[in-house]
């Protein structure tokens, strides 16, 4: 593979001068640094395409783990990690020792350096000829874009920022760290330049546009407490100065043939056409289509859209993409991190129970019984009898139950059931890796508390969300599970020979449940590419990092945030109303609305670590953001720390000291152990510590 990448980048410059044979012929001197290599308009291409692999290897690179989930905002208010003892569910564990800490600032400090090095070198080489008179500014803005995005993040995730406009070349020890104010207003000027001088339509698919750095700017005078010019700079994508984006209420697409789901929920637009928005590449006969959803050329929603071309047979990489680099599976593991994970039960769910009943027929000569089970039964851990898919498991022969089934488990792969998803190449099946709140998963009228408003809300409705899913054997959870509660109850009065009750092992505990999570349909799909092939196991829709309609949700908040809460309904309810759920008024409309309604429309998508952290210990927001979390420091209380101290997973299995609250329903239930300080990340320590000539100071709390 590296030897291809270099051979890639041998034949582009070769492109690049083979059309001029005098100058092909010339003999030129070159050094063996980044003068030599940014000589031609190419180059300035390629040194651009590192930029997007590494925000690609960001995003796409360890999603079956926490990493590539840190930016979505792990641990808050809309999702949680599935172990109880990381950083992001066990907050006291988080400091600035952890690879956690390290991961995002190692990798956006080499993405800024990256792009300040295609700026140096376009400034550098006046002698370069570009192919249009505006090329040569297009590629210097996307590379002050990508520096823009990669300080972004880091005044977003840690607050403080060794901010430079310059490409590194020798090693520094004297770094000062600007605040996060500083780095806003660094930030405002990068993307204002970028939106003047990118194009409206993207070079190549996957490439920046005048409305990425626009959405980005409108979120910087957000922060900045630049009310006014956010609205602006968000009208600018919106009303289609910066490019032709519209919110997609027509059918599209790969499946746009399609007129219920594979359930027979209706998919009419323009409801359907959100559904739409998230199909990979599958068409309605399962056979491979060009690409997924959000690359296709009818799709005007979306503005920046991270690659991922996943080819069986070409060294088992994905194009464009890093795939889950970190376990060696190269391909994507979207689908597997969000999939309740049922069938393990087939694995691991297996029980014995003994109790005495000298009348029953398998009592042995003692009057006891003993029998193995599945704790979820078979139904809901094995396929049909005489249905054994490709892979499928084998049932273990001492549980009557099972024989003559198959398992929807093996050791490398889980089956294609429908209650489960995972990668199988290399022997490493990929586990569910994080958990919605039960704030997201709740639907709508649920007496603890729902996100979900409406009922008639189809990115909530069980199109979407499937709370109540399908088991290996066709029937469905709820189903399953009602009987093995009634199992449950059969044993209640179990017994030993001296009388004394015997543990039921057959009920259910908090434990067994806690990985029958709803199925997102937005992080999957029921029809898979690569039939032809016989990898129907991977779901490669290509990443949004920027919707249209997160564009609306901004201005709804520069909107409220200047008082026209009538102008920020409005903005809302271009979703609301594709969505098919009732129209929100001016009094419904305050922060918290906001931070639902994404949840709502951008769940999973959206780059929440940054949202709520810049809406944190923010002198800029005003009394739109404070008079609903009035106390903003990093000892007591802030916007980040209250949402998630409510809305957060609970570990209800793990108390380990969390704080206790009753709900509704007089039910002891545990909040997440989140401290203030939290609110922003731990500086690496190495950062600290390498830093030798100048003091850098840690984030208070840590």
């Amino acid at each position: 593979m590296i030897m291809k990448k270099y051979l890639f980048i041998l034949f582009a410059l070769v492109l690049a001068v083979s059309c001029n044979d005098k100058e092909f012929l010339e003999e030129h001197s070159y050094s063996n640094d980044s003068q030599g290599f940014y000589q031609s308009e190419r180059a300035m291409e390629i040194g651009l395409a590192s930029c997007y692999s590494e925000v690609q290897y960001l995003i796409f690179g360890n999603m079956r783990q926490t990493h590539s989930w840190m930016l979505m905002g792990v641990g808050l208010d809309s999702f949680a990690q599935t172990s109880a003892n990381d950083h992001f569910s066990n907050w006291s564990t988080l400091t600035g020792d952890s690879g956690y800490a390290r991961h995002w600032p190692d990798y956006l400090y080499k993405l800024a350096n990256r792009a300040n090095t295609v700026v140096d070198m376009i400034d550098a080489h006046d002698e370069i000829t570009y192919s249009t008179a505006t090329y040569k500014n297009e590629l210097r803005a996307e590379a002050v874009f990508m520096r823009a995005f990669a300080y972004r993040c880091l005044a977003g995730m840690y607050g403080g920022v060794a901010y430079d406009t310059h490409m590194t070349t020798e090693a520094r020890y004297d770094y000062s760290l600007l605040s996060r104010q500083e780095a806003w207003e660094k930030l405002a000027e990068d993307f204002k330049y970028a939106e003047e001088n990118l194009p409206v339509k993207p070079r190549l698919m996957g490439t920046l546009t005048k409305a990425a750095a626009g959405h980005y700017l409108a979120e910087t005078y957000l922060a900045l407490g630049k009310f006014s010019e956010a609205e602006a700079a968000a009208t600018r994508v919106i009303g289609k100065s910066d490019g032709d984006y519209e919110i997609m209420k027509t059918r599209f697409g790969n499946r746009a043939d399609q007129a219920t789901d594979r359930y027979g929920n209706s998919l009419a637009a323009p409801q359907g056409a959100y559904w739409d928005l998230f199909r990979c590449s599958a068409k309605s006969d399962g056979t491979a289509a060009t690409d997924s959803n959000p690359n296709d050329p009818a799709n005007k929603e979306a503005i920046w859209v991270l690659q991922i071309d996943y080819k069986p047979g070409i060294d088992s990489y994905p194009l464009g993409g890093s795939g889950d680099s970190w376990a060696r599976m190269h391909v994507p593991v979207l689908e597997a991190t969000w999939a309740p994970w049922l069938p393990m039960g087939g694995k691991n769910g297996t029980r014995i129970q003994t109790w005495y009943d000298p009348t029953d027929p398998r009592a042995d000569k003692n009057g006891n019984v003993t029998e193995k089970f599945y704790i979820f039964t078979a139904d809901a851990t094995c396929f049909p009898a005489g249905v054994a898919p490709s892979g499928s498991g084998t049932p273990a022969k001492d549980i009557e139950e099972a024989q003559g089934r198959k398992l929807a488990y093996n050791l490398s792969t889980r089956i294609d059931s429908l209650a489960c998803r995972a990668q199988g190449l290399n022997n490493a099946a990929s586990a569910l890796a994080m958990y919605a709140t039960e704030y997201v998963t709740r639907p709508s009228g649920d007496v603890n508390g729902s996100v979900w408003d409406d009922p008639n809300d189809f990115r909530g409705s069980e199109v979407m969300i499937q709370r109540d899913p399908y088991l290996p054997s066709g029937k469905k959870w709820s189903e399953v599970k009602a009987n093995i509660i009634a199992r449950a109850a059969a044993h209640a009065n179990d017994k030993d020979k001296d009388g004394k009750a015997v543990k039921n092992l057959y009920e259910l505990t908090a434990a067994d449940t806690v990985n029958v999570t709803p199925r997102f349909w937005k992080f999957s799909d029921d029809i898979h590419p690569f039939h032809e092939e016989n990898v129907n196991n991977v779901y490669d829709a290509d990443w949004y990092m920027i919707r249209l309609a997160e564009t609306y949700l901004l201005r709804a908040e520069a909107r409220l945030a200047q008082g026209n809460k009538k102008g920020a309904a409005d903005d809302i309810n271009e979703l609301r109303n594709r969505a098919g759920a009732k129209p929100c008024t001016e009094s419904d409309v305050d922060i918290d609305y906001i931070l639902d309604e994404r949840i709502r429309e951008l769940f999973g998508e959206e780059q929440r670590w940054i949202t709520l952290n810049r809406l944190s210990c923010n002198p800029n927001c005003g009394t739109y953001v404070t008079s609903k979390y009035p106390t903003q420091d990093a000892k007591t209380s802030n916007t980040l720390y209250e949402r998630t101290r409510k809305y957060g997973f609970g570990y209800e299995n793990d108390d380990r000291g969390r704080e206790t609250y009753k709900d509704a329903m007089g039910k002891t239930r545990h909040r997440p152990n989140i401290k203030p300080h939290n609110y922003q990340l731990p500086i690496p320590t190495q950062i600290i510590q390498s830093n030798k000539d100048n003091q850098i100071q840690q984030n208070e709390g840590y």
